[in-house]
């Protein structure tokens, strides 16, 4: 079964770098440059042309990602769809997150503002080694600044999937600082695991991963834990 891998905000391929979903065949997408007031579905439908529609697959995605392969799937009609560390609507979204909602929170984005918080943006994100720290610095040096506020502006106004997502298992780390797992309703657990959690947790994410693909059912109760 081929699988499509969507990528957190602002990031690209190289978040996969480290996973292991054979003997599945991968196909890691990156973020195409869209204009200001895009969404989510509009991401969507752009990155869908990119899926062969016409072999069984699967979504992954990881944060916006995530968001974005439960927008794609009323598109392509995947085998299964999985989000990692990432939402499933509003509802999801922790209060300070939720607050910002409808007030263009990303036109405070500067590269002074940048500079300024990229450590608090770090430890949010779980960015602990220097490997995480050399990825994640390199993602902020690839991504134009204006695409990360057209992107963030996309998450804070999406309102959920214009349809319902079947066949939906979400994969979520019970140390999120960014997107903190007790507002996030049926997750399967990776225990400690933060938002980087692709990539530094990444034999345990792709477990999970392949053990979605092989259920034949979407996961119902408090999920489990690695």
């Amino acid at each position: 079964m081929d699988i499509y891998l969507v990528p957190g905000l602002g990031a690209d391929h190289r978040l996969f770098q480290r996973l292991d979903l054979a003997p599945h065949p991968v196909h890691p997408l990156n973020w195409p440059a869209m204009p200001e007031g895009s969404s989510l579905a509009d991401f969507a439908r752009v990155l869908a042309d990119q899926v062969d529609r016409t072999r069984p697959h699967a979504l992954a995605g990881v944060s916006m990602g995530g968001m974005v392969v439960q927008e794609m799937a009323a598109l392509t009609r995947p085998v299964r769809t999985v989000v990692i560390s990432s939402w499933k609507g509003p509802q999801e979204m922790p209060p300070p997150i939720r607050v910002l909602r409808g007030t263009h929170a990303e036109r405070i984005l500067t590269p002074a503002f940048m500079k300024r918080t990229l450590p608090l943006i770090r430890w949010q994100m779980g960015v602990e080694t220097e490997a995480d720290k050399a990825l994640f610095d390199a993602f902020i040096a690839a991504t134009p600044l204006e695409q990360v506020r057209v992107q963030i502006a996309a998450v804070l106004a999406w309102e959920g999937p214009s349809r319902p997502v079947e066949g939906l298992v979400h994969i979520h780390g019970s140390g999120d600082r960014l997107m903190p797992i007790w507002h996030i309703q049926r997750p399967l657990r990776v225990e400690g695991g933060g938002h980087f959690m692709v990539h530094n947790r990444a034999e345990d994410v792709s477990q999970l991963v392949l053990q979605a693909l092989e259920a034949q059912a979407t996961p119902s109760g408090n999920g489990t834990s690695l």
